[in-house]
């Protein structure tokens, strides 16, 4: 195991404003909010340098093993990768702010609390070579380090290497220092000097002058009253006149010039709301000239005006429930503190903005109206700008507006080619919305560019609860390999908590075509059927999961309950309320396809049991007779209620919709060929092939 600390001494001249740097180094560091994160590195030296011989290396929140990175070689450049002389190289995360600079993108950057370095390329995870240090190489410190006396300086902050520095500092925490004089870096508010970005001065020995505090073009919350200026001063003494110092400041807010300062302890300033702020500070001598070459900086802020409007309770409602998808919703949104300004509301143009106006009441509700069901939309809040800073959006989702379904429910997948969610009961829950297909009467899964999720949703059930369906895998010309295996199929609640996962794994014979797995929870399979199984092949999956016991089984071909069956991890009671039965699409190792046929969704195992007949006992109703020559078909139901019917053909046009009369539906008018009948009645819809001779 080798270890190896890269050390770097540099010679200081006093006669020359830049002294020699021998060695590239980080010179900014940024972790702001959202994913506003980057990492610049300082090339001081008098020579180009490829960076591809170079890495970044890492630990996540902390390290796994105390000295050893958990991600060696984490950020690698690519042959030909030049930093010049004098320039700098910037990572930044693939969504910061696109106004940052960047020469590269990587999405692993630090959290504030993740140990990163600037290797030799080729480094280990135990044999490497650190040429400089951020943090330190143990376990996790929380939210992050504590930097020139800061706490969690790594953590909402933006460091900036002090132009002093004139190498790298390989001694992890080495760098941080403890206070703002022994500490290599400046430390910054969140989301600040991304202005600077891009360049960077280093091992300067002329004097320089540098005001930490406030960042520049800091923003302050409303109420604010008080600022504090930090400032610091190297290689230059500052000092009351005719004392031996080299000289002092001056300095102006607003062009108005304030005491001069012998000194570079920190000033107090009264601020106010909605004002904005320039400090202007520069270095002059005894007679109050300012020195040669001149030193000095501006830096502006400002204090926000207040936002006083909260939106607190939001509620989405259907204001219909059909199994067409011609249903709206509306959205009303609760609130508090207007009455204080002028809003602006705005939609992007959808729905109608309804109900109390925050610019003239006091608290009250916004209604967003008539909202074509599956639309999302974002909804922005704008204050007047002249004594305002509110400025920021709420994101709506569209509920569920089919009819709510009781189970057991059926689906033998007999639409006309298509997106599945464009017939009733199917919504997208994820995903790119209407490529989850339905072909010759069956629900195709394709794993690889199609990401479309999508579900029923029903009456929620105690106990136990199943899903059962057939299915077949298309062969993709190799048996099931690698180690990305996607489930297809799953249980959910009315958010994101997936439960009994179904995926196609490898066989237990590598020669075998595939197998599948179960899982309880995980993203994985919890375990593996045993048998394997065949490319272009039915089988019939039933899962069963105890919501109680937060248990899944699964069974394959399967006469009755006591069959052969394995179980998932028996995960931490209770389990999940499911409300919705899931197929999905993603990225596999195999991105095979999966044929999913004639589901269903019940509370006992003999209701999952299908003999391909749909008889009455599964869907409750019966068409007969099937195929007719006269086209006068009877319609039988054994539920109570209006039968509504439609007719389409294979292409997906609607040639009839009309009500069932005396339990008769007349096609005779048809011509020969294959149609699909739909029927409705009530919450139950149901479709089936018909062949008119």
């Amino acid at each position: 195991m080798k270890h190896f600390y890269s050390i770097i001494i540099t010679a200081l001249f006093s006669c020359i404003a830049y002294s020699q740097v021998t060695e590239l180094y980080i010179s900014k560091y940024g972790e702001g909010s959202s994913n506003h994160k980057f990492l610049e590195i300082y090339n001081g030296t008098n020579a180009d340098i490829d960076l591809s011989n170079y890495s970044v290396s890492s630990c996540s929140n902390g390290c796994n093993t105390t000295g050893e990175f958990d991600y060696p070689d984490n950020i690698i450049f690519a042959a030909g990768t030049i930093i010049q002389s004098g320039d700098v190289y910037v990572i930044t995360h693939g969504s910061a702010d696109p106004s940052i600079h960047s020469d590269q993108t990587f999405t692993y950057l630090s959290n504030g609390d993740d140990f990163m370095a600037l290797t030799l390329a080729g480094a280990t995870a135990s044999d490497y070579t650190i040429i400089d240090a951020l943090g330190d190489m143990g376990p996790d410190p929380g939210n992050g380090w504590e930097v020139a006396g800061i706490s969690n300086g790594t953590q909402n902050h933006t460091l900036t290497r002090k132009s002093t520095v004139c190498g790298p500092n390989p001694t992890p925490l080495a760098s941080f220092g403890t206070n703002s004089e022994d500490s290599e870096w400046i430390v910054g508010e969140s989301n600040s000097g991304w202005d600077t970005v891009g360049s960077y001065d280093g091992c300067v020995s002329g004097p320089i002058l540098t005001i930490t505090s406030p960042s520049n073009n800091q923003e302050f919350e409303s109420g604010t009253t008080s600022v504090i200026v930090s400032v610091s001063v190297a290689n230059f003494n500052i000092g009351e006149l005719n004392s031996g110092a080299d000289g002092h400041i001056h300095w102006t807010i607003n062009n108005q010039e304030q005491p001069m300062k012998y000194d570079t302890l920190d000033e107090t300033i009264n601020v106010a709301d909605g004002e904005s702020y320039s400090i202007y500070m520069e270095l002059v001598d005894d007679s109050h000239q300012a020195i040669s070459p001149a030193v000095n900086q501006t830096v502006s802020f400002e204090v926000n005006f207040p936002c006083d409007l909260y939106i607190d309770t939001i509620n989405s409602s259907c204001d219909s429930n059909t199994a067409e998808n011609s249903d709206t919703y509306s959205t009303s949104l609760s609130f508090t503190g207007g009455g204080t300004t002028s809003y602006v509301i705005d939609t992007g143009g959808v729905g109608t903005i309804e109900g109390d106006d925050p610019s003239v009441t006091p608290e009250g509700v916004i209604i967003i109206s008539g909202v074509p069901e599956n639309t999302d939309y974002v909804v922005s809040f704008t204050g007047d700008p002249s004594n305002s800073s509110c400025n920021f959006i709420r994101s709506i989702s569209s509920p569920n507006c089919n009819p709510s379904i009781a189970l057991p429910y059926n689906d033998p997948f007999d639409y006309p080619d298509g997106s599945l969610t464009s017939y009733p009961n199917w919504n997208n829950f994820s995903g790119n919305e209407g490529d989850l297909l339905v072909t010759n009467g069956q629900a195709i899964v394709q794993h690889g560019t199609p990401s479309e999720d999508a579900g029923v949703t029903f009456d929620p059930v105690e106990g136990v609860i199943y899903y059962a369906f057939d299915f077949s895998v298309n062969d993709p010309g190799n048996p099931i390999s690698g180690s990305d295996f996607e489930y297809f199929a799953l249980f959910k609640d009315d958010g994101f908590n997936y439960r009994a996962r179904i995926d196609i794994v490898s066989a237990n014979d590598a020669a075998s075509d595939f197998t599948v797995g179960i899982s309880t929870k995980n993203g994985t399979a919890d375990v593996i059927w045993p048998g394997d199984l065949d490319f272009e092949t039915t089988y019939r999956a039933t899962v069963k999961y105890d919501q109680a016991q937060n248990t899944t089984q699964l069974w394959i071909n399967a006469d009755g309950e006591t069959d052969p069956s394995i179980y998932g991890n028996d995960e931490d009671d209770p389990g999940t309320t499911i409300t919705q039965f899931g197929l999905r699409q993603s990225d596999s190792s195999a991105n095979e396809g999966i044929l999913i046929d004639n589901l269903t969704i019940t509370q006992t195992f003999n209701e999952t049991l299908n003999n391909n007949e749909f008889s009455d006992l599964d869907y409750s109703f019966i068409l007969f007779p099937n195929p007719s020559v006269s086209g006068i078909i009877s319609i039988k139901s054994n539920k109570l209620g209006e039968i509504k019917s439609q007719v389409f053909d294979l292409l997906g046009k609607e040639l009839i919709n009309t009500k069932i009369k005396n339990q008769k539906l007349d096609l005779s008018d048809l011509s020969s060929g294959i149609y699909i009948i739909r029927l409705t009645q009530g919450n139950l819809m149901w479709s089936k092939k018909f062949i008119k001779q």
